[in-house]
């Protein structure tokens, strides 16, 4: 089955590293299908109730949109050139622009949503620097915002195929495995490891006890642990076996905690050299929130690419 991937652009070099990313997964997947998306500023509400009682004014919006469309459209063009010059057929390819109508996010969201796309790919810094100035990170709006469609977000450039896997046992960890498997499906060059970073006591309350005082909840809770991976590894194999991917073609590793484990995943990727890493919005929380530790490694992760999954 083909793959779907809507890249939202702009003028930034961030959405550069963005089509870099696409046209490599492109090369690693095959069968794969981009949208080049862009959002159009948005034009006063003031303005668009006077152009109703006054004609003049209701030509120059006009002029004013139809700018905006061709500025859209120019730029949408030359990113798809840019992508057929990194090898992209240009039948793989297709535009789309429209004007803003709620929030750049809430607009490109919809839109994945509304196509049925697979996942939403974006530069780490985009839309524009102006916008996210004034209105937030778009990128950071993205995030929060998603309920559904996975989205990939690129730091600068990224120089691996292999792919790492935060897991924690949990349903989110496994809807993770579920994304990975579909896009990876037969695809018999890809690399994945599983990585589950054992959690600590004081993940979970604040310590005020000496380690002593605490050491068979900890042994409880990293037995609970190893449970918890055991039956998530047999559910993840099953999911990516349906996939055809191979089990050599799988590993997986469990870390015990030295620090934060947002940084425990990013040190772990850097040093094994994995160019993406995929992770759960939130773990066993709240999928409804981006968690401190999904947020810690988008934030720190550079040359690389992340996805979230909801």
């Amino acid at each position: 089955m083909r793959k779907k991937i809507m890249i939202a652009v702009d003028q930034s070099i961030h959405s550069r590293n963005a089509m870099a990313y696409a046209a490599r997964m492109a090369e690693t997947l095959k069968e794969i299908d981009f949208a080049l998306f862009h959002i159009q500023p948005m034009i006063s509400q003031y303005l668009v109730e006077e152009a109703v009682r006054n004609p003049r004014s209701k030509a120059e919006l006009h002029r004013i949109y139809e700018k905006n469309r061709q500025a859209s459209h120019l730029l949408l063009e030359n990113c798809k050139a840019h992508l057929q010059s990194k090898g992209i057929d240009v039948n793989c390819i297709e535009i789309k622009t429209q004007p803003r109508q709620h929030g750049i996010a809430e607009d490109i969201l919809t839109a994945a949503e509304v196509g049925s796309y697979d996942a939403v790919l974006v530069g780490r810094r985009g839309i524009s620097g102006l916008q996210e100035m004034f209105m937030g990170s778009v990128t950071s709006n993205l995030l929060a915002g998603s309920q559904v469609i996975p989205v990939w977000v690129v730091d600068g450039r990224v120089s691996s195929d292999d792919v790492l896997v935060a897991v924690d046992g949990s349903a989110q960890s496994l809807r993770s495995v579920d994304h990975v498997a579909y896009i990876f499906s037969r695809i018999s060059t890809a690399r994945l490891q599983f990585l589950n970073i054992e959690p600590r006591l004081d993940d979970f309350c604040e310590m005020e006890a000496s380690p002593g005082d605490t050491s068979a909840l900890e042994e409880a809770m990293q037995a609970s642990n190893k449970k918890y991976i055991s039956d998530f590894s047999a559910k993840a194999m099953e999911i990516l076996k349906k996939a055809e991917i191979l089990p050599d073609q799988v590993s997986f590793a469990t870390l015990k905690k030295q620090f934060f484990t947002g940084k425990a995943i990013i040190e772990t990727a850097k040093k094994q050299g994995f160019g993406t890493v995929v992770i759960g919005k939130s773990g066993m929380g709240n999928n409804r929130h981006l968690g401190k530790v999904a947020s810690y490694v988008i934030q720190k992760m550079s040359d690389a690419a992340v996805w979230m999954v909801s």
